[in-house]
C-alpha cells in the first residue's frame, strides 16, 4: 500500500469517527473502522479508569457479552502492557505470548496501539484476528494513525460532554 493510499484511508476513517460528539457512538465508530481497516475478526476500545486504574472496555465488535465485562489492571495482558508502556504491540501468535489474556475464543493474533490524550496514555485501541500473523508492520502504522485520530475524538467528546453538563447546571 502506498503512502498516498494509507493517508487516503486515514482521511476516510477520520471523517467517519469525527461524525458525532456522542461519546459512546464515537467509540463504537472507532472500533468499527479499526476492525474494517485491519480486516480483523474483532476489536475494542479500552479506557483506563483513573479512579480504579482498571482497563474498561467501552466499545467492542465481535466480543462475547461476558468478555465486555472483563477488567484488567494496567500492565495485565497485551492491552494492559500497551496501556502501561505507551507502545504498540503486534502479536503474531497469542498462544506464544505470556502476556495474552483470552477475551474471545479463536483469537490467534492481536494488534494494540495506545490512545494518548495530552501526551498521556488514556486507553488502547485493540484488534484481533482468527489467523496467525494477521497484522503487518504497515497495519501497525495504519492502526497507530487511527489511534491518533481516535484519541482526538475521545478528547473532543469528553470536552463536549463536560460543557453539556455545565450548561445543564445553569
Amino acid at each position: 500500500m502506498s503512502r498516498f493510499e494509507r493517508l487516503q484511508l486515514l482521511y476516510q476513517v477520520s471523517n467517519v469517527i469525527h461524525s458525532t460528539l456522542e461519546p459512546q457512538e464515537a467509540l463504537q465508530l472507532i472500533v468499527g473502522e479499526a476492525v474494517r481497516l485491519m480486516r480483523a475478526s474483532g476489536g475494542s476500545v479500552v479506557l483506563i479508569n483513573p479512579t480504579t486504574d482498571f482497563l474498561e472496555i467501552h466499545a467492542s465488535q465481535n466480543l462475547p457479552p461476558a468478555a465486555t465485562r472483563l477488567k484488567l489492571r494496567v500492565g495485565e495482558g497485551v492491552t494492559g502492557w500497551v496501556a502501561r508502556t505507551g507502545k504498540p504491540a503486534r502479536v503474531g501468535d497469542v498462544t506464544q505470548d505470556p502476556r495474552y489474556v483470552m477475551a474471545r475464543r479463536g483469537v490467534r493474533s492481536e494488534l494494540a496501539v495506545p490512545l494518548e490524550v495530552n501526551g498521556e496514555t488514556r486507553g488502547v485501541l485493540n484488534v484481533d484476528s482468527d489467523r496467525t500473523d494477521a497484522f503487518t508492520a504497515e497495519d501497525q502504522d495504519l492502526l497507530a494513525g487511527t489511534g491518533h485520530q481516535a484519541a482526538k475524538v475521545i478528547q473532543n467528546t469528553w470536552l463536549y460532554e463536560q460543557l453539556r453538563l455545565k450548561a445543564h447546571l445553569f
